[in-house]
């Protein structure tokens, strides 16, 4: 279900921060998300991308600054987050069942004498149905394809009714017909969740999301409409153009998501 609040779901104030090698990843950031947002982070790898991820999840601090998630500290809003990893790995041998995988998502959430209530089992259905799942609940996970794989991964950060889904390159293992339909899926989940997606797949997100989050050390948002190709050059640092999905691009520094 989506909040409704008038306060931004997520606000970073001048947020620096570093690792412990001293280097800095993040300077003077500065940026809201809305309630009903579909926002996309792009940049080069190494960017920062993920590392703004963990910070509004409260897997890291800043430095300096201040960042607000839901009203609340990062660490304290934790429950009202789904999230998808941009590397998630299952032990093929392990006899678990799509269901099971789903229900994970239940976990920070109490449950009676170590079984999850029929409440929760009809929520991870009903999760499988949003993704495009239905009638897989009691597949082996293991069996599935890959992109069948990621689609339970986000029933599993559905289950808990989020008010702010984050997903780290949600489509790395998907082919270019399934991505299309990935990002249709996600138009469709934004009718009833605050999104912030990590994507390098420029050419189809160009015409789906509302802006585009810029990230190279520093920040910078874009509305879609001013998303360009001398816009991307200056984060990624190449010669960039934008490419339509359904074009190949041989040129060499061209950003394409069919490379």
């Amino acid at each position: 279900m989506k909040l409704d609040s008038p306060s931004p779901v997520v606000r970073f104030s001048e947020v620096n921060f570093a690792y412990e090698d001293g280097i800095t990843v993040l300077e003077n950031i500065n940026f809201s998300l809305e309630t009903g947002e579909f926002a996309c982070i792009v940049g080069p790898n190494g960017g920062g991308k993920t590392t703004l991820l963990k910070l509004i999840l409260g897997l890291l601090k800043p430095i300096s600054g201040s960042i607000s998630v839901l009203g609340k500290s990062p660490g304290n809003a934790q429950a009202k987050i789904g999230y998808v990893p941009q590397f998630s790995k299952f032990d093929a041998a392990f006899p678990v069942k799509v269901l099971d995988v789903v229900l994970m998502g239940c976990l920070q959430h109490s449950f009676f004498w170590g079984r999850y209530s029929e409440d929760q089992i009809a929520k991870a259905r009903s999760a499988l149905a949003a993704v495009g799942l239905p009638g897989k609940e009691e597949q082996g996970f293991a069996s599935l394809s890959g992109g069948q794989k990621q689609r339970a991964l986000i029933a599993r950060a559905l289950v808990s009714d989020p008010h702010l889904i984050l997903l780290d390159e949600p489509t790395a293992s998907v082919d270019v017909a399934g991505t299309e339909q990935f990002y249709n899926m996600f138009e469709e989940l934004n009718q009833r969740f605050t999104i912030l997606m990590v994507s390098h797949d420029v050419g189809f997100i160009s015409g789906r999301v509302k802006s585009v989050l810029c990230v190279r050390k520093t920040l910078q948002i874009h509305p879609v409409s001013e998303l360009t190709g001398e816009a991307l050059q200056n984060i990624y640092g190449v010669d960039v153009k934008l490419i339509r999905h359904d074009h190949r691009c041989s040129e060499k520094g061209h950003i394409c998501p069919h490379s």
